[in-house]
Order: structure tokens, then sequence, then C-alpha cells
């Protein structure tokens, strides 16, 4: 793949983890960036603010990246499901449609900005060498992979987790499941009984640690993970959260805990 622009979303502190890792990767993939874009994401959030603002910021990006001829690379599931759910209202309302190229200044070329953007796993799994990484890193492992339920389908017709498994030997369980991190804005203790129950359904399946691309899960999970135990009445949450770009940088000779941000996790990991 040439160079890309990353579509950073900035929702939340912890996603900083996120874009690190996946910095680290990228270059370890020679995939070079010439742009971070950083925007925040989440439709839970529309009702409080103004909609042709949130999607026209969106847009932006998006076209950026078609004057560049470069691909948007989207590294978390919130920002994907954004833009799968902006393209749906563009095509199906045609009043919104016509506000947005009011607001835009211009007529949305909507097939084209189609072609501008790939979600970050599809692009690390065709760059990977397999024979280069240490596949038994992972080997014993079992991981609940937690994402949007509105991505179920996405999921399943692209094979991601199939994909993570045969490249890392991990087992993985998956859930599809709501991320209730937009309540710690207005209902922090729904929040945390939503994502506890979330939470320890996972760890009592018997995992070792929890996989995901979403940023609301991680900092839900792991930030406020104390106030989730609380919220349970549970005495130990000792599960940890991964990104995608952690579990990927692992099988490469030269990762170690320190490498992969394992220090800024609250529920430390102890894999390496």
């Amino acid at each position: 793949m040439e160079a890309c622009i990353v579509l950073h979303n900035c929702l939340y502190s912890s996603s900083e983890i996120l874009i690190q890792n996946l910095t680290t990767l990228l270059n370890k993939l020679n995939i070079s960036i010439t742009l971070t874009k950083k925007i925040a994401l989440d439709n839970k959030f529309l009702p409080c603010v103004n909609p042709t603002a949130y999607y026209k910021s969106l847009i932006k990006v998006l076209k950026s990246a078609q004057i560049e001829e470069q691909k948007l690379l989207v590294c978390d599931s919130q920002s994907l499901f954004e833009i799968m759910r902006l393209f749906k209202i563009l095509y199906e309302n045609t009043e919104f449609r016509e506000v947005m190229n009011k607001v835009c200044g211009e007529s949305i070329d909507i097939l084209g900005l189609e072609n501008t953007f790939v979600f970050a796993p599809e692009v690390i799994f065709s760059a990977l060498k397999p024979s280069t990484l240490k596949k038994g890193r992972w080997s014993g492992f079992k991981c609940a992979f937690i994402l949007d339920r509105e991505l179920q389908s996405y999921v399943k017709e692209s094979q991601i987790i199939p994909q993570i498994e045969s490249l890392t030997g991990l087992k993985i369980l998956p859930f599809f499941k709501e991320s209730y991190a937009y309540l710690l804005q207005t209902n922090p203790q729904l929040a945390y009984k939503m994502g506890g129950m979330d939470y320890y359904e996972m760890m009592d399946s018997g995992v070792d640690f929890i996989l995901t691309p979403n940023i609301g899960n991680f900092e839900l999970m792991d930030r406020h993970i104390k106030n989730l135990q609380d919220s349970m009445g549970r005495d130990t949450a000792e599960i940890p959260l991964l990104f995608i770009p952690q579990v990927i940088l692992a099988l490469f000779d030269d990762a170690n805990a320190e490498s992969l941000k394992f220090s800024a996790h609250k529920i430390i990991p102890k894999m390496l």
C-alpha cells in the first residue's frame, strides 16, 4: 500500500495508545503516513451536536483523501461505523444530501468518496509477511473479541476474526455488543453497570484478554474499570484490553511490554 492518511478518532484520550501502536506497526510494514486527521466520532452524541457540522468534518477528511489520491486509514470501529452510516444516509435521504451539498459548497461525489477509505486491519493483514512473525507468541491464549453490534455483518463478510486467528494462533470468542462509553458524559452509573455486565460476561468465559478496535470500549472497560468492578460488586477485574495493533506487534522479535505501551493500561497486560 502507498502512503495513507490516518483517521484518528480522538473522542477519548485513551485512543492515543491505539494511534501510537498503529503508527509503529505501519512503520514496520513500510506504510508511510502523510497526514493524521483527528476527529471526535460517535453517533450517540448526535442529539447534542449539529449533524451538518458533524458530518461536514467527516466529508472534508474523505474529500482530502480523494484529492490526494490516497487511502484514508480508519483505525477504530467507531469511525468505520460512522463512515458507513454517513454513506447510508447520503444514499437514502435526498433532503439530507441536498443540505450537505450546500454546507460543503459542492455536489458530493458519493461513489468517489466510497473508494477513499479502508479499515486498518485489512491493510495490516495484506501487508504482513507471516514467515517473518513469531506465530507461536499467542499459542494457547484465548481472547474475547468485542465489537459494535452494528458491524457484525461486516466482520463476518470481511473474515477479520479468522484472519487474526490464522496470523496469531489465538482462539477468539466474538461478542457483538453496544458500546456504552457515551453514557459516561450523561449517566456514568448506567455506563458502569452496562459496561460491567459486558466486561464480566467476557471475563467469566475464561479468556486471557479482551481484544477490541473500539476506543469507547477501551475507555470504559480499562480507564473506568474500578467503577465497573464496584457497580457489579465483584472483587476482581484482571482481564486486560488490547487493541489489534498491539496483538500484531507482539508477533515481531523486538516486541516487549514497553514498546506496546502496556504500562499505559489501567489493567496491565502481563503476557510479555
